[in-house]
Order: structure tokens, then C-alpha cells, then sequence
């Protein structure tokens, strides 16, 4: 499979060299053309305006075949891709084709792009309890997962189910039934290598890819997320300090360079959203859609610090058909302290080209870090929240060196809390766990706040454990290096010798 890819890619680049030198010779053939009509309207006062609209036409063929020279995507130099779609709600409503069409261009685009993720920003579907809209959406992404392209979502207003029934006005406490379709579902996605994790049913994701020693993370965050949410991704943020992290929102940046929409609510928290994202430098790069209002214009981009800030949204042009169009984020980081990412946009119905106006085609250079380990201290009371929303915390500060989350999993990578260091790994179902002691050698020691089970790694069997305050022959088991305490609702303390 790997080597099918490279000699893949060797054709690729071949055939991107073999086009770009016959675009350059017929260019240059063109130009000699032209030189000697010019040669003749000079020494013939007579020319005709035929041999002027030649030459305009000419000259019209080699500005069009310098645009394909400069959006060829062969042209990666060292670097790779991700690609942003967006708004497809009208697509898997109406225009299935169209989005089809859409991810079927990507698949069969991803080598020559070297393309390392997918983000879909939201509005996956029009009507968000619409089966056949979903069903639309799933099969139109799963051309994706078949052909092993790594993507990530997030829900958008018209994907939020808020509880009255009404399409499109959206509630972050709601629900979805996104889930429940082969492309979207988290229980599928989790044992994909990409996956770091998801919170509430996957209305919310995250995901990693890297590029030689540079680490990337991609979090998607729903129309305007709740707290929860926003505990979720800082602590995500600040425990990965040299991972180059973009984010996704839904909602965010508009297309006038301002934050939210003409909705007091969406301003109130795209504005707050922005500060918040100041306090992580890491963070630098943000993507967006939704805000497709009239004469606010489809695209946006603008620097903050140094985060780059990027709206985009086509889904309302051509009869709602816009949405057919792939945002291309080309990296090439031959000189990472200062990585430039080309910017392009493809449009995949129609008459397939790119779009190659200043908002729709650009560059810009950012900043990126190598990776390396390192410890972050966590405060105690600092929320690791899983999928579910349950939530594990340490009754005392603590040190660790990475984390993540992958469904109701928590990973804890060198952790170091009371003198103990290793790896540990901690699943809560049903209810939220404060850790109060935790040694490989003496046990575990921990409070439950709700009904639930706890499944958690621990290298040796335990002698004894006691619940709520009892010692314990039922309610507890030991396998593989894992012990799970079932039915506790205020203590857990297990014992190693």
C-alpha cells in the first residue's frame, strides 16, 4: 500500500513537471505570436480589429495558464494539505450529486495534495432530524473513510436538535442524530489513528496528523458552544503546548472581518470566543463558516497576533449549490519559523476551476513548532472532560507530559501525582471522579460524584478495595491490568498491599 502511494505520487509530480513545461512552451509560443502581430500592427496602419481581438485572446491564454501554473497542486514543494468544506446543508438536501461530486474530486485529489485532513465546519445538513438528509451527507462522506482520508466535523446550528422542533435555530445543550450514520459515527471514528477525541456524541471532535517532527490538532467546536465545550478544548490546548493546533468553530469570524452574525447571541459569543483564544499561542490558525448573510461576502481572512483568522462560506451562489467547492490549505514549510500556507479554492460543479479572486486565493506565513516532550503542571480542580460529559479531576495539583481523550477514555501520559510517574489511563461512565491519590505501588484513592462505573489501568491486582467507606468483595473486578469498581456513589480506595 505504501509503495503503490509513493510510485503514485512519483507519477503525480512527473505529470505536474510534464504540465507545467508545455504550459510554459506553448505560453512562450503564444508570446512570439504575439510579438510579431504587434510587429505588424506597427508597421500597418490598417490592421484589422480581428488582429487586436487576437491578441487580446492570446494574451487572455497565457494570464489563464500562468493561474493553472500558480494553482497546480503538484507544485508542493515540502508540505502537505488539509481541505475545508463547509455549510453543505442544502447538498444533502437537495443536491446529493453535487456533494458526492464533492468528496469523490477530494479522494481522488489526495495524493497529488498530500492531503492530511479533512474539516468539515459544520451545517452537515439542512434539516437536523431529516433521515434522508443525513443518510445524503453520511454516503457523500464515506467516499472519504473508504478511501482512508482522515476528516473531522463539527455541528453546526442547522445539525443542533433544539428541543421545539425548529430547523436551523440551533441549541449547544441539544442534541443530534448525526451519530447515529456510518460517517459520523464517534464509535467507528475512535479507532481511527487520527482520532484524539469527541464530547457530546461528536457534535464536537478533535483530531492529529504530523508532518516530520511537527505535530498538528484539529478541534472542531460547535455552533456556539457551551462551557462545557470550551473547558473541553482548553484542556485539550494546554496540555499539547507544542502542538500546532488549529481550530474550527462554526460560527466565528463573517465575512466583513467582524465576529458572529447580525444576532446578538452569535456576537456575544464569537466576540468572547476570540478573547478567549488569545490566552494560547499555539492556536494559530482558525477556520469558520456559517456567516453567509447578504453583503457580508463569502470569505475572509485576516491576522490576529499570530493566529490566522479564516471565514469561508459559498453554500447560498448558484441556487444554493455553492457549497460544491473545496478551500485547498497547501503548507509548505521548507523554513517552519516562518511556514508559508497557499490558499485555494476549487469549485467541483458546473464547469469545475478555481477561484481565483484576492479572498478566495492568497497566502500567508505563520510561525510553527517543533515538537518536543515536555511536562505541564495541572492545576487541581482542572476539568479532563469525556465524551459523555463526565469529568475526571485531581484533588492536588499534578504534572504530566501529554493528554488525551478518545470517548470516555482519558490518557494521562507521564503523570506525576503524589511521587508516582507513569502512564494512566481512566474511564468514568455516569458520573465525575476526583482523584485524591494515585501510586503504582500503594493504590488509588479516589471521590465519585454520581452513579457510575470507573475502569482505570493499575499495574498490579488489587488486595483489597473498599466502597463507600467499606471494604468490598463485590463491585469490583481485575483483568488485564485494569480494574473497573461498579455501583460506588461517594469513595473508591484500592489497595495494593
Amino acid at each position: 500500500m505504501v509503495t503503490e502511494k509513493v510510485v503514485s505520487r512519483k507519477y503525480a509530480l512527473a505529470f505536474g513537471v510534464l504540465c507545467v513545461v508545455l504550459m510554459v512552451i506553448v505560453g512562450g509560443v503564444l508570446q512570439l505570436q504575439i510579438a510579431n502581430l504587434q510587429s505588424q500592427l506597427s508597421s500597418d496602419k490598417s490592421a484589422t480589429n480581428s488582429m487586436k481581438s487576437t491578441i487580446a485572446k492570446m494574451n487572455a491564454t497565457i494570464t489563464n495558464l500562468e493561474g493553472q501554473l500558480s494553482l497546480d497542486p503538484n507544485r508542493i514543494i515540502n508540505g502537505f494539505s488539509i481541505i475545508q468544506i463547509t455549510d453543505t446543508q442544502y447538498l444533502s438536501d437537495t443536491h446529493s450529486t453535487l456533494y458526492d461530486g464533492l468528496t469523490s474530486w477530494i479522494a481522488e485529489k489526495a495524493n497529488a495534495l498530500n492531503l492530511t485532513m479533512v474539516v468539515h465546519t459544520g451545517d452537515i445538513v439542512q434539516v437536523p432530524n431529516s433521515t434522508i438528509d443525513w443518510q445524503n451527507a453520511s454516503n457523500a462522506m464515506m467516499t472519504l473513510f473508504n478511501n482512508g482520508i482522515p476528516y473531522c466535523w463539527n455541528a453546526g446550528n442547522h445539525d443542533q436538535i433544539d428541543g421545539n422542533g425548529t430547523a436551523g435555530s440551533g441549541n449547544p445543550n441539544g442534541s443530534w442524530i448525526g451519530g447515529n450514520y456510518p460517517a459520523f459515527s464517534v464509535t467507528t471514528m475512535r479507532h481511527r489513528p487520527y482520532w484524539v477525541g469527541d464530547i457530546f456524541g461528536g457534535k464536537n471532535t478533535a483530531a492529529q496528523f504530523t508532518y516530520g517532527n511537527y505535530h498538528f490538532m484539529i478541534i472542531n467546536i460547535e455552533y456556539n458552544a457551551n462551557q462545557a465545550v470550551l473547558d473541553w478544548m482548553q484542556t485539550i490546548i494546554k496540555a499539547n503546548p507544542n502542538v500546532n493546533v488549529i481550530v474550527a468553530a462554526h460560527d466565528f469570524l463573517n465575512g466583513v472581518g467582524n465576529y458572529g452574525t447580525s444576532k446578538s447571541a452569535d456576537k456575544t459569543w464569537a466576540t468572547n470566543f476570540e478573547k478567549l483564544l488569545g490566552n494560547y499561542p499555539n492556536v494559530f490558525m482558525t477556520l469558520n463558516g456559517h456567516a453567509a448573510q447578504q453583503g457580508m461576502g463569502t470569505a475572509f481572512n485576516k491576522k490576529v497576533g499570530n493566529r490566522e483568522e479564516v471565514f469561508f462560506n459559498r453554500q447560498m451562489l448558484v441556487n444554493d449549490q455553492g457549497a460544491a467547492c473545496a478551500r485547498i490549505y497547501t503548507f509548505e514549510i521548507s523554513n517552519p519559523a516562518s511556514a508559508t500556507v497557499n490558499v485555494y479554492t476549487y469549485q467541483t460543479f458546473n464547469t469545475p476551476n478555481y477561484i481565483t479572486d484576492p479572498l478566495n486565493q492568497f497566502n500567508f506565513n505563520t510561525n510553527l513548532k517543533a515538537y518536543w516532550p515536555s511536562t505541564v503542571n495541572v492545576a487541581k480542580g482542572t476539568d479532563f472532560l469525556e465524551a459523555s460529559g463526565c469529568k475526571v479531576d485531581f484533588a492536588s495539583s499534578a504534572a504530566m507530559n501529554g493528554f488525551s481523550q478518545n470517548g470516555n477514555s482519558l490518557t494521562f501520559n507521564g503523570l506525576n501525582l503524589n511521587g508516582a510517574n507513569s502512564n494512566f489511563t481512566f474511564t468514568t461512565l455516569g458520573a465525575d471522579v476526583t482523584i485524591s491519590k494515585y501510586d503504582v505501588t500503594s493504590g488509588i484513592s479516589y471521590t465519585v460524584s454520581g452513579i457510575g462505573s470507573q475502569t482505570f489501568s493499575l499495574n498490579n491486582a488489587p488486595v483489597s478495595v473498599d466502597i463507600d467507606g467499606r471494604p468490598a468483595s463485590k463491585g469490583w473486578t481485575y483483568s488485564k491490568g485494569e480494574v473497573a469498581v461498579t455501583g460506588a456513589t461517594s469513595s473508591v480506595v484500592v489497595n495494593l498491599h
